[in-house]
């Protein structure tokens, strides 16, 4: 089930970015021009430079965030290259947190969903078509991103 904030309020749990600095990140990725997209979402350009840099700012604290946790010792980094096998790619992730000490809240069947999510149609017949960057928290939650190769 997906929550559907307030245009201009920011979803705690899941972002960085207010709901309106997606939807201009969003037309911005279609090529449209700040003229374009102010008179879409009835606002001046200026609003929409703003929003755009204020993202981008956002965007990047988010990424230098999860390098600093991953320069600290604060998360694990586990890539999984593509063309592996799903349960080889949660063996290693299992394998990971048992070298670092960490108890991986997730189950074996959670792992696996988390995979599925995370990829989607980019699983077949049990192997992971695409790359993927799994972060292990120290409180044991686990975090997936598909990665381009």
């Amino acid at each position: 089930m997906e929550i559907h904030m307030p245009t201009g309020q920011k979803d705690q749990n899941k972002s960085f970015l207010t709901e309106r600095q997606r939807e201009i990140m969003r037309m911005r990725r279609k090529n449209m021009k700040s003229s374009q997209i102010a008179k879409i979402l009835n606002i001046t350009r200026q609003d929409v430079t703003i929003l755009e840099k204020r993202a981008m700012a956002n965007i990047q604290k988010a990424f230098n965030t999860i390098q600093m946790a991953y320069e600290e010792g604060l998360s694990v980094q586990v890539e999984i290259g593509k063309g592996v096998q799903i349960l080889d790619a949660i063996k290693e992730i299992l394998s990971a947190g048992d070298r670092e000490n960490i108890k991986i809240k997730s189950s074996i069947p959670e792992i696996f969903t988390i995979l599925k999510i995370c990829h989607g149609s980019n699983i077949k017949n049990g192997i992971i078509q695409k790359g993927t960057e799994v972060s292990i928290l120290l409180d044991g939650t686990l975090n997936a991103r598909q990665i381009n190769e």
